[in-house]
């Protein structure tokens, strides 16, 4: 081999070598962007989990005060949210206390019932 098909062929060598460095770099930055406008639209997101209160009251039986009792209905997010904490929730399980069914599948627990995160004053005239 010649020492000018030698220095082109080194030559060949390291333009492959800094374009597979460069093809990297820029798939990882393409990737890098992806999951930061993928975070960026999680935080925008307004989401809250949510459950039902169910009120306990005493009866002469029971010798502990009146109080309440939650049963989770997962999160809700943003227009979802909204929707649950002003007209309610279809229930999609059923929901029961004390062995006691208060709703069955398919039954709508009304708004003043759900108490999401974040409203502890259980406001739902947002």
């Amino acid at each position: 081999m010649s020492f000018n098909k030698a220095k082109h062929s080194l030559r060949m060598s390291m333009f492959n070598i800094i374009n597979i460095k460069m093809k990297n770099q820029i798939i990882l930055a393409l990737f890098l962007s992806f999951f930061i406008l993928s975070c960026e639209k999680d935080e925008d997101e307004n989401c809250h989990e949510c459950h039902i209160a169910i009120e306990e009251c005493c009866g002469a039986e029971e010798a502990h005060a009146p109080g309440e009792h939650s049963i989770d209905i997962g999160e809700f997010c943003d227009d979802d949210l909204s929707d649950v904490e002003a007209n309610g929730w279809v229930a999609t399980m059923e929901i029961s206390h004390d062995g006691e069914v208060e709703f069955n599948v398919g039954d709508l627990v009304p708004a003043s019932m759900i108490h999401c995160e974040e409203h502890a004053d259980h406001d739902h005239d947002h």
